[in-house]
């Protein structure tokens, strides 16, 4: 399920929304955004465990943040370094932060420790 589309019409306001899989470390570029953005909003999900895994972020490159809900907790935990934090349990962890805003996108640095796959919907706006 690609979302892909704008959700105000061209000249009112550059948004975009889009979503995307990740399962594996590295750097990640998105790219048909259309626009450089200025900050990225990130609503990410994985599933696994007893609970729901579950994190909401922001970034603009300067600033990392996300507050996210581990699979092994009901407890709500604040990051300071990340945008992304999936964490089923200690073995198994996908998080990302905005390496950088590009021309068409921006790029995602990604760290995984274990097999964890997170699913992401962004909102990247100008």
């Amino acid at each position: 399920m690609k979302l892909g589309y704008p959700l105000l019409p061209p000249g009112i306001a550059k948004v975009k929304v889009g979503d995307f899989y990740r399962s594996s470390a590295g750097a990640q570029a998105i790219t048909g955004v259309g626009f450089t953005p200025k900050v990225v909003i990130f609503l990410a999900y994985a599933s696994g465990g007893a609970t729901e895994i579950h994190s909401h972020g922001f970034d603009n490159v300067a600033a990392h943040r996300c507050i996210n809900k581990p699979g092994s907790s009901e407890a709500v935990v604040g990051q300071n370094a990340y945008s992304i934090y999936l964490q089923l349990d200690a073995g198994n962890i996908i998080r990302g932060y905005l390496a950088s805003m590009d021309a068409d996108g921006f790029t995602v640095t990604w760290e995984l420790t274990g097999t964890l796959t997170g699913y992401v919907i962004y909102l990247a706006m100008r």
